[in-house]
């Protein structure tokens, strides 16, 4: 007659070593978070310096006019160009500040349902974006980090 087998027992060894891993993966995710924050707002200079051109067009060309008198005038098509110039750089600059904001948060061990959903909407920023958001929900949904932020180990249906 054979006894079932029991699962082995986490030693407490292997316990510290997890938690420094996941203590390097979130410092890790902050870095990267503050980084990809940097870059979205660099992006976002080319947007004003759009801005600018279109401005500096919409100031100097006055004289300029389209042959045909059905066409609309010049100045209401630059206006069109900078408001969307204007979105395109609001849009970019939300999105460096939410990514400065995750990263602050994985710092403090804060919101973490915050952080899994900025990672969500990164990932659509291929390829960097996609690389740290993926890598996001691998650490951010580990037992150990889940207690870290201060959230329950939710009990397994199937066990």
């Amino acid at each position: 007659m054979t006894t079932p087998a029991t699962p082995p027992t986490q030693r407490p060894q292997t316990k510290v070593l997890q938690q420094t891993r996941d203590e390097q993966h979130l410092r890790t995710l902050t870095i990267f978070y503050y980084i990809l924050a940097g870059f979205s707002a660099l992006l976002g200079c080319f947007g004003l310096m759009y801005i600018g051109i279109g401005t500096a067009m919409a100031l100097f060309a006055q004289g300029v006019t389209s042959s045909d008198p059905a066409a609309p005038p010049p100045g209401v098509i630059r206006l069109i160009g900078l408001g969307i110039a204007g979105l395109a750089l609001a849009a970019q600059l939300v999105i460096a500040a939410l990514q400065f904001l995750v990263g602050r948060f994985i710092a403090l061990r804060r919101h973490r349902m915050f952080c899994l959903v900025i990672a969500g909407l990164i990932c659509l920023w291929v390829p960097l974006g996609t690389a740290l958001g993926v890598y996001t929900f691998v650490v951010l949904t580990r037992p150990g980090v889940i207690e870290w932020f201060g959230g329950r180990r939710q009990p397994a249906i199937f066990r």
